[in-house]
């Protein structure tokens, strides 16, 4: 039996007791509560196209979270003093969720424990991004709207880089596993 997904004030005391972890802590949370849902994903699609290659499915997450992230990024920059937090927040889960839609997608088990330090090593933990959105907000009081369309594209630009990282290592260690290699 699974244990429950960890909500975020389960989290609070983790993060707490060993801030050096926090990106561990919070990429096993996103194993247990994104995990299901990508491999369910991924299952699904696979039952309603079989002929679906895994090239095509790994576009489709691609494409359906680099729009996402744009989304996301949008709703983030206005959110007014919270912005960098909300961004910040944003980014992280949106490529929780492309990095673990791309695992499902090459053929892993997205709720797999190992998914968890390849979100570690996936998922690049800016804290320059936090520094950019203080750039960017000063530039927006000369020219209002930079905030909103830098942050758009940027955080598009940034998954993209991520499915790009993502891809090419589940793509090379699924060619390990064909050749007989570990």
């Amino acid at each position: 039996m699974r244990p429950e997904p960890a909500t975020a004030l389960d989290l609070w005391p983790a993060l707490l007791a060993n801030p050096s972890q926090a990106q561990e802590t919070l990429a096993q949370a996103a194993v247990e509560t994104i995990g299901p849902r990508a491999q369910a994903w991924a299952d699904g699609i696979r039952a309603t196209y079989p002929n679906a290659t895994t090239e095509g499915l790994a576009r489709l997450a691609t494409l359906r979270f680099t729009r996402s992230a744009g989304l996301r990024a949008g709703l983030g920059a206005i959110a007014g003093p919270y912005a960098p937090v909300a961004l910040l927040v944003a980014a992280a889960i949106t490529q929780a969720e492309l990095v673990l839609h791309l695992a499902a997608a090459y053929g892993r088990n997205a709720t797999d424990p190992q998914r968890v330090a390849e979100l570690v090593r996936l998922v690049p933990f800016e804290k320059r991004w936090l520094a950019g959105w203080a750039a960017v907000r000063l530039a927006d009081r000369a020219w209002p709207g930079v905030s909103l369309a830098a942050s758009v594209l940027g955080s598009r630009s940034a998954a993209d880089s991520t499915a790009v990282r993502a891809r090419r290592f589940y793509r090379e260690s699924q060619s390990s596993q064909d050749s007989g290699s570990s």
